[in-house]
């Protein structure tokens, strides 16, 4: 049985969200062939060979894995002949064929470098979702485990057959016949860490972690448990796709992080959490700033103003009013976007300042927006403005320095990004000095941190140093911003 996600409503309307639905068995073999176990797609050496379109490489391991020539065939559609000849090294470069092969295999696209659709995005989830019954994996042959025990021992070089042979992949951790409170504990502790670790280290240190948790809280799905563990469960699985679509947006991935959103906040709309919900838009909305796509953006945050209002959070309301009032900057309306910020202001002093435990009108840690949260927006937003208007630059540089004075140890990635605002804003108004101190500090957190978003802003810094090349600490910090950028593997 399979859960398969579909469209939900931005407004909060359920559209069949994650319902269970019966599905023929995927890769099945009536010759006695082994099933195609989706972790042998996470096998490095596999990896490899997907990333580099290396099909004859791809097609042995398989046969190495108990997948005969004939069963890959008649899987990818091609003739016996085409196999062997592709084995022993004949290039596919076709793109359709290509598409064919990882349709044929269950292959996610994305592992090839292949677009998504709509429908492929779906089937790649859930192939990717750990199955309640593998196949144990076989022990290694003795002589062969112990050959390449005795290369490691004495530094000799592997081969190319050792690592094939190494490349045989573990078992996939079985699912629990039935979950209870400690399961459900465990993985709502995994996605709080999770979402702290993004907060200080970016997505690209946590993506695919999420993707992980995310299969494996789908297949927690499928098994028995409560209405009460199946309700919360589809809350972790909310915030685990919300995680895996904001660490995809800052890894600068807009269509899946798009695709990941959706998925939260239909997940969202089948445990009835509108608070949830709204986030999620939120979310989509800066994703289409960032496409700068303010429009879109600005009829996102209506909707999910909706949603933010049923839930009753005023933290959930002042985040969306936030961005409300970055996106009416972004489109040059600055008397509303200053009306937006005062409205945020509005909504998070009736936030309770010290809520009971699981209270619904707090956002949970670390996702929480407090008042040193706003500041850091209301500071973006002036500088927005005092582009156009200098006027607005000592408000900004105020709002900016004061959210930067906070004691905020674990949004080390806004902390890098607030600094980068600031220094940008300095520069313009000529306080070149206290523009590089707020520069390097900039540069000094984004060292640990792995995200495009926060070297977008470091290239903003990197832009106005390089105006001052007189200047020798501006023009030191603009070099260094460009060292860091030729280094990150981002």
């Amino acid at each position: 049985m399979l859960y398969i996600a579909s469209c939900c409503g931005y407004a909060g309307q359920r559209v069949q969200a994650y319902k269970l639905q019966s599905a023929a068995p995927m890769n099945t073999a009536g010759s006695g062939d082994r099933v195609i176990d989706p972790a042998l797609w996470d096998d490095p050496v596999m990896r490899r060979a997907l990333h580099g379109r290396d099909i004859g490489a791809v097609f042995a391991l398989l046969k190495r894995h108990g997948v005969s020539q004939r069963r890959i065939s008649a899987l990818t559609g091609q003739s016996q002949s085409e196999v062997s000849e592709i084995v022993n090294g004949r290039q596919v470069m076709a793109y359709d064929v290509l598409q064919r092969i990882a349709a044929g295999l269950g292959v996610p696209r994305g592992l090839m470098g292949l677009a998504y659709t709509p429908d492929t995005e779906v089937s790649a989830a859930l192939s990717a979702s750990p199955r309640a019954a593998q196949e144990v994996t076989p022990v290694p042959d003795r002589r062969e485990f112990l050959g390449v025990l005795a290369k490691i021992a004495v530094g000799a070089a592997l081969t190319t057959a050792d690592l094939a042979f190494l490349s045989t992949p573990a078992q996939a951790t079985p699912t629990p016949t039935r979950v209870g409170e400690t399961e459900l504990r465990q993985v709502q502790e995994l996605t709080r860490m999770l979402w702290v670790q993004e907060k200080a280290l970016g997505g690209g240190a946590v993506r695919e972690a999420a993707l992980s948790q995310l299969a494996w809280v789908r297949a927690l799905l499928r098994a028995s448990h409560t209405d009460q563990i199946t309700h919360e469960l589809y809350i972790v699985l909310a915030d685990l796709s919300s995680l895996a679509g904001w660490a995809s947006h800052d890894m600068a991935m807009p269509g899946d992080a798009l695709r990941h959103l959706l998925h939260s906040m239909a997940a969202a709309s089948e445990a009835g959490d509108p608070m949830r919900a709204a986030l999620a838009m939120e979310q989509v909305a800066r994703v289409h700033l960032q496409l700068e796509q303010p429009g879109e953006a600005l009829k996102t945050l209506q909707l999910g103003a909706l949603s933010a209002d049923r839930s009753g959070n005023p933290q959930a309301r002042a985040q969306l009013l936030a961005t409300t009032a970055r996106t009416y900057a972004d489109l040059g309306q600055i008397p509303h976007a200053l009306d937006a910020l005062t409205k945020a202001q509005d909504a998070l002093a009736s936030s309770p300042s010290t809520p009971a435990g699981g209270s619904d009108l707090v956002i949970p840690e670390p996702r929480g927006f407090d008042h040193a949260a706003l500041d850091s927006d209301t500071g973006r937003v002036l500088a927005i403005a005092a582009r156009v208007d200098r006027t607005h630059a000592p408000r900004a540089v105020s709002a900016l320095a004061a959210y930067n004075a906070t004691a905020d140890t674990v949004r080390l990635k806004r902390r890098s990004i607030s600094s980068a605002q600031l220094s940008t804003v300095l520069f313009h108004t000529g306080q070149t000095a206290d523009a590089v101190a707020a520069g390097r500090a900039a540069l000094g957190l984004a060292s640990s941190i792995r995200s495009a978003r926060v070297l977008d802003h470091l290239d903003a810094v990197r832009a106005e140093a390089r105006r001052l090349p007189r200047h020798p600490d501006a023009a030191d910090l603009a070099r260094d911003i460009a060292a860091m950028r030729a280094s990150s593997p981002t």
